[in-house]
Order: C-alpha cells, then structure tokens, then sequence
C-alpha cells in the first residue's frame, strides 16, 4: 500500500476509533481517501486503503506502552500486527544496546565504532537501538513487505547518531554472511501451524545447527530466545557463551539474551579462541520495574554450592524476582542475603531478619497454618480474602482457591509451600513496605 500523508492522518485522525465499525464504512470511506490521495484505486481496492488503515491502528495501539518513541512518531509503518505484537519493547531494546555497546567498548560516545548485522530484522526495532554510535549497521529480513517498511522508517528516524542502515530482503541462510563486529538473530518463534515454540531447534533459523557459520563471521552473537526457553539447554547446546541476561518489564520475564563469542571485542587478541567453559559464564538479570530498575548478577559457579536449606519459617519471607526465579539464583540468594529456602524445590526463603535490598518481594509472616482437610473448610471464616500463591506445595493456586473458597485480593497474602522437615503449610503474610 502506497504510503501518503492523507493515509497517515487518515490512521492519526481515527487511532481511538473502533475498528471494527470502520471496516464496516470500509466503502465510505475508502472512495474519498482514495481521492484525497489521488490514488488510483476505486471499488474494491480502495477499501483495501481503509483496511491498511486499520491494520495500521491496530498495530499502533499494541505499541502504544511497549514503544513509546515509535508510537509517537505518525511517519513511522508499523509491520503489521504479528511484528508488532512480537517485536521488541523500547526498554529491551535499549538494553540490548548497552550489551554491544559494552562489548566492543565504546568509551567515547561520539566516535562511530563498531559493525552491526541483524539477520533477522523484523520490524528493525532491536538494530535501531542497537546500531546507535556504530559505524556500519544491516538489516536482513526475508519477508519483502517488512523490507519496504524498514526502507521507510530508517529513512523517518535518520539522525545523527545512527548509521545509514543496508537494507538487505532475502533469507539469512542463504544469503553470504557479512564479516562483522556482531552478529544479531531474534529466531521465530511459531511453528507452521501458528502454534508457539521455544525450543531452539523449533526456532526459525535453528541457531543451534547454524551457530558455526556465524561465528566464523563475527566476533560477537547475540541471540533473542524466548522466556520459556530451558537455560540449562542453551549452555549445552550453544559454543561460546561468555553471558546470558533474563529480562523483565514489570516482575514478567520478557525475553533470554545470550550473547557468543569467537574471539574479545576491542581487544588486541584478535585471533585468542574466546570459549569459557559453563561455569564462568555470567547470568545478567533484570527488571525493569514501574519505580526502580532490579539488577543481579551471578555467575553459574555460584550455583554450584549447595543451597541452605531447613530451620522452618522465620520472620520474614523472601520472594526472588522473576527473572532470578527463570535464572534459578537459588544458592547465589542464600550465600549473599544470608537467607535460606524453605526447601530445595520451594524456592522461597526465610529469615528472621528483613533485608530491604533483596531483589524481589518481601513479605512478613503472621502466622504458620498447618495443612489440612479440616483447616481447609474453616480457613474461609479466618480469611475471607486474600492473593494466594503455591510454590512445591500439593495444590496449585487455583485449586486452593476453590476448596477454601476465599476471595482474590486484598491486603492479605497466602502461600501454600512445603516447608523441609515439616512438610505442606500455609503462610499468612503481609507484605513490607516498599519491597
């Protein structure tokens, strides 16, 4: 579809509209816009101008809190509503730059260093942030209608501190491979069928059969995985991992970096085989919360410890972050924060004393319940509300709610969770403030 201003204050003129009414003025509306664009479609076509239009709103409004800058910018295509909804966030995309840009060690801002290719561009989202500063940036993408977009925005977003982007429309596997600084692949993540996937292999390109050629061409790979990705597989299956960054939006796990290397970046070694082996690599976990931003880092031998376990519940209880519960930081939370798991599979810890900087949520304990049948039927009249929550325990939190019939919310916080030595129990908890 032919970009014009008329269509573009066309989708800023009805982006709060209900779209399902436009498309039903699809007719009505199409014949002027088409005019006032002096476009030659009529009939038919020029209803296809107002589902554009819609695709476009639609588009924009699953941006709206995920890509503020973009949003906000009515020059901009988006691609559709699929690159939309799997796209990445501003937040994750800027973080994604400061990864790169600490790797090839970029201490002075303004000089241009650095090439960049990402093989699988999509919307350009994640290039775009991250090519900030480079010096050379590419964009490979094999889906033609995303290259003409990408074409397009480049060109609206030209600024000083970016690279012209080389726009390159074919698939990445069979394409020659660009001798670059990094690397950058954001796998699809949905089989033939629609249906999600997130296994590697299922991923298209398999990076896991494809990861030699790539490092053969760059110092740096950084790949995109999905939350529901098995850590401990990646550091099986991929060569060269010097990291991995568990990213959150709000306690919700986003997305898994892992970021390869064949050789330092910026460093004199240039020929050194860079392969650390699995228990130097560093876990980088973050959150980016609504008042504050979690960070963590770890490396694996951390976790090679054993993990405290046992002396019952204490005063207060300690829920990691998510993105430490996806990077399973278990050893590394007890050995800093002097905490212990209730058990080896709960995953939640106790202390007697409150640690305000722990990294999640902080919860005082008001009382221990014993599990059972019976207390099960009388719970109700203690509690007649609460925001329930199992971890380890012999009853998801759905089911709890159902055989207690308790109310969701309020101030009241109800765990179920097995405890070493004395087995399923209840927490009653409120939690602290400002944890």
């Amino acid at each position: 579809m032919e970009w014009t201003p008329v269509l573009r204050d066309f989708i800023q003129a009805h982006l709060n509209d209900d779209t399902a009414e436009l498309l039903l003025q699809a007719h009505a509306l199409g014949e002027p816009l088409a005019l006032r664009s002096h476009s030659r479609h009529a009939g038919d076509d020029s209803r296809e101008m107002v589902r554009f239009a819609v695709e476009q709103i639609e588009a924009r409004r699953r941006l709206k809190g995920k890509l503020p800058e973009w949003y906000a910018n009515p020059d901009l295509i988006m691609g559709g509503r699929v690159p939309a909804e799997q796209c990445s966030s501003e937040l994750t995309a800027r973080y994604k730059h400061d990864i790169v840009s600490k790797a090839i060690r970029m201490e002075d801002s303004t000089q241009r260093v650095g090439w960049i290719c990402d093989m699988t561009g999509g919307m350009g989202v994640d290039l775009w942030y991250m090519s900030e500063g480079m010096e050379r940036a590419i964009y490979t993408e094999r889906d033609e209608h995303l290259c003409e977009v990408a074409r397009h925005n480049f060109e609206v977003l030209k600024d000083g501190k970016h690279p012209e982007v080389e726009v390159r429309c074919g698939n990445g596997r069979e394409l020659p491979i660009p001798s670059v600084d990094i690397i950058y692949l954001d796998p699809a993540r949905r089989a033939g069928d629609g249906s999600r996937v997130y296994a590697m292999e299922d991923c298209e390109p398999n990076i896991v059969e494809w990861q030699d050629e790539l490092l053969k061409h760059a110092k740096m790979v950084l790949v995109k995985l999905s939350p529901m990705v098995d850590i401990k597989d990646v550091l099986r299956k991929l060569k060269g991992v010097t990291e991995v960054h568990v990213v959150g939006v709000k306690n919700e796990c986003k997305e898994v970096l892992v970021r390869q290397a064949s050789q330092p970046l910026g460093g004199e070694s240039e020929g050194e085989d860079y392969r650390s082996g699995n228990e130097d690599v560093r876990i980088c976990c973050v959150d980016f919360l609504t008042d504050r931003t979690m960070e963590y880092v770890f490396s694996l031998s951390d976790e090679m410890e054993i993990s405290l376990t046992g002396g019952g519940v204490k005063r207060y209880l300690y829920e990691p972050d998510v993105t430490l519960m996806k990077a399973a930081a278990f050893s590394s939370l007890c050995g800093r924060y002097s905490v212990q798991q209730l058990d080896v599979d709960t995953h939640l810890m106790t202390s007697d004393k409150w640690i305000p900087a722990f990294p999640g949520r902080v919860f005082e304990v008001e009382e221990q319940i014993p599990f059972s049948s019976k207390v099960l039927k009388r719970l109700k009249r203690d509690i007649p509300q609460a925001n329930i929550a199992t971890r380890n325990f012999v009853m998801t939190a759905d089911q709890l709610r159902q055989r207690t019939g308790i109310r969701d919310g309020g101030g009241v916080y109800l765990f179920g969770v097995k405890v070493k030595g004395e087995g399923d129990v209840l927490l009653k908890c409120r939690k602290m403030n400002g944890a």
